[in-house]
């Protein structure tokens, strides 16, 4: 029971226990944002739109690097929102970045005319991947690309993520949804779970 609600916090943080869990995601998913920022290839006023910022890591790590880029977020954790928020305050005044607090799949997106999408460690929350697929294919311009981070199915087994909490899909499942979608291509490859880039 302990197990599922730990579990639970590393998908929606709420309360003290949630500053916690957000603290840990700082530590663990450093190294899982530098690898696939990198992939993201992100250019001179390129759009871009993470889901699940989380503290927002991310796209602080974006902004600083890429002046003329816009992002913006989405994250259904009002402790998320609230702390992504106050971390990205400078480049959020300057208009730079723009956060949402909601549901990525039943709130609507501030644009849909974006050239990368991207979330580390996030599909797992989706009880199923048809519907954000498609609804991140609509968000993307043509040539577009959206790009994923996720944890091998076996660890999370091995780790005893639990059931009712993390969907371990394998990454056959995740090619398979995102091709079903309408992705023309999807490439990826293996550092200690899946980097995967899927372009419309």
């Amino acid at each position: 029971m302990f197990r599922k609600f730990i579990a639970s916090q590393f998908k929606k943080p709420t309360g003290l226990f949630g500053i916690f869990t957000s603290n840990i995601m700082i530590k663990g998913n450093m190294s899982n944002y530098n690898k696939l920022i990198k992939n993201l290839d992100v250019q001179p006023h390129d759009k871009l739109l993470e889901i699940g910022y989380g503290p927002g890591i991310g796209i602080n790590m974006i902004t600083q690097a890429c002046a003329s880029c816009t992002i913006h977020g989405i994250d259904f954790s009002r402790l998320m929102y609230k702390r992504a928020s106050k971390y990205n305050k400078l480049y959020i005044d300057k208009g730079k970045v723009q956060l949402q607090y909601g549901d990525f799949l039943e709130t609507p997106i501030v644009s849909n005319d974006y050239d990368k999408i991207f979330c580390v460690n996030v599909v797992y929350f989706w009880d199923e991947l048809k519907k954000p697929c498609e609804k991140i294919l609509s968000l993307l311009k043509k040539g577009g690309a959206f790009y994923i981070y996720m944890a091998n199915k076996d660890t999370l087994i091995e780790k005893k993520a639990p059931d009712g909490v993390f969907n371990k899909y394998s990454l056959e499942q995740m090619v398979e949804a995102l091709t079903l979608a309408g992705f023309a291509e999807v490439e990826h490859y293996f550092d200690k779970g899946y980097y995967i880039k899927a372009k419309k």
